[in-house]
């Protein structure tokens, strides 16, 4: 059973000192705010955190934590593919302390019409360099035993991770 760090029975507070100077303040404490200290301060700034409550006890600690390229817009897409990138190095630095865990993403199509659109979403995959594939209607059912043959098809991306929250 995992213990959970944070909870109402833990009062939240800070009662250290605050530092008498420092070079950035950043200003909420969810996985942006902790990790844009965290880089910062391994560029030697330093950093003061803040947060109204806790440190990722608000909303990152209740997501979901899936770290997917997957079905993104092709805007965002890069964005997400550097984010995986980051995951992977902080995964090597941390190991199994991280809580991450690069086990692909599957869509699947309730429909023809479905399947044809993640099938226009593909090239935008392609030419970020992301390893999703369509799967057809017999690979769904071989991969989701029992599942049934309803499932017309599917997007998978392999390289899809999640990090778990109140772990990382």
């Amino acid at each position: 059973m995992m213990h959970f760090p944070i909870s109402m029975a833990v009062p939240a507070r800070f009662l250290a000192p605050l530092p008498a100077a420092c070079d950035v303040v950043v200003i909420g404490g969810g996985v942006v705010g902790v990790m844009t200290a965290w880089f910062l301060a391994e560029r030697g700034m330093r950093v003061t955190l803040c947060e109204k409550g806790r440190i990722a006890g608000e909303q990152s600690s209740r997501n979901w934590g899936w770290i997917r390229q997957q079905g993104r817009d092709a805007a965002e897409l890069p964005i997400m593919v550097e984010s995986l990138r980051l995951w992977q190095g902080l995964a090597q630095q941390f190991g199994d302390r991280l809580g991450f865990h690069q086990t692909g993403v599957m869509y699947l199509a309730g429909s023809e019409k479905a399947v044809e659109g993640y099938e226009a979403w593909l090239p935008h995959a392609q030419a970020n360099g992301v390893d999703s594939r369509l799967m057809s209607r017999r690979e769904v059912a071989a991969r989701l035993k029992g599942a049934g043959p309803g499932w017309p098809g599917g997007l998978f991306t392999p390289s899809d991770a999640r990090a778990e929250p109140w772990v990382a």
